[in-house]
């Protein structure tokens, strides 16, 4: 009986593996295709906010070019939370993630000084530029594709619970209204408004250095043992209260790496039982823990009554 209950833990421990690399491997699937659309959106803003006169399509492509390069972060980090724990890293790598993170927020406040202190200096110019029409297409255009990698991205974060895919999902949604901001601005300057392309620009740093702002604080949280949600916290206690033989909870501590959680639980028994029996209520109410999503690994602490 031990025999099969030890082999019956190691096949849900491996079927647990499978899925957090599933979700993984979603994850990367996800920011390598954000990062195709990045480039090109970049590549397409860049161009034609230069051939078009804009200053506020060009800070938007550099806002895309800094999305570029969190996308490459994110994959990046996300391989490597994939590399199993080793002697080194007793809990694995995904924390990896959480510098990922760090790299992209990094990445974004950078561009948006840059940007920022270009808005400056051409609100200092005498004359303004009047943007091409085809730089209002492009600015509309792209904030509705931005709009739809949006929404397709948070789907996925969602779904893995990958924070740094999380982070790429609002950068998208940023996007979207840095694109919105581009797009009126470029209007403004059409109808004649001085340099209202470039106060457009101004905003859209703003814009950037503040979401920079954001999800480096988010990456911060992580990399300090951010204890997890609280309905995750209570799926745990609902699933120990409910084997048979825990009469308490006296503790339950969690702490996030990536899209996975660690527990640990301290449970009240009855003191009369045996070391056996108290042995084997503990390695149900892992099981039990185990068996809920996201949960890498469970450390149960037993208490007599």
């Amino acid at each position: 009986m031990s025999w099969y209950n030890n082999n019956d833990r190691f096949s849900k421990r491996v079927k647990i593996l499978m899925d957090v690399d599933g979700q993984l491997q979603i994850s990367t699937r996800s920011a390598f295709w954000g990062a195709v659309g990045n480039f090109f959106l970049m590549a397409l803003k860049l161009i034609v906010g230069v051939m078009g006169n804009s200053r506020a399509l060009i800070a938007d492509g550099v806002h895309s070019g800094a999305d570029l390069g969190s996308s490459i972060a994110v994959i990046i980090g996300l391989k490597v939370s994939r590399i199993p724990p080793d002697e080194s890293h007793n809990y694995g790598h995904a924390k990896a993630e959480a510098v990922a993170q760090k790299v992209v927020a990094l990445l974004l406040i950078l561009a948006g000084f840059e940007v920022g202190s270009g808005a400056i200096r051409a609100l200092g110019r005498v004359h303004s530029q009047r943007p091409d029409f085809l730089t209002l297409i492009v600015s509309a255009g792209v904030m509705l594709i931005k709009w739809v990698m949006y929404v397709r991205q948070k789907r996925m974060a969602l779904r893995t619970g990958s924070h740094s895919l999380m982070a790429s999902a609002l950068d998208n949604r940023m996007d979207v209204i840095s694109s919105g901001i581009t797009t009126a601005a470029i209007l403004g300057a059409q109808w004649g408004l001085p340099h209202f392309d470039s106060y457009g620009a101004l905003a859209v740093a703003a814009l950037i250095v503040w979401l920079g702002v954001e999800i480096f604080s988010q990456a911060a949280n992580d990399l300090m043992d951010r204890a997890a949600s609280t309905e995750t916290v209570e799926s745990i206690r609902d699933v120990c209260l409910n084997v048979n033989g825990v009469k308490m909870i006296d503790e339950i501590r969690t702490r996030v790496a990536g899209t996975q959680v660690l527990v640990d639980l301290k449970i009240v028994v009855d003191s009369n039982l045996s070391l056996l029996e108290a042995h084997g209520i503990a390695h149900r109410v892992k099981d039990a823990v185990m068996n809920l999503p996201r949960i890498q690994d469970v450390m149960v602490h037993v208490n007599p009554d």
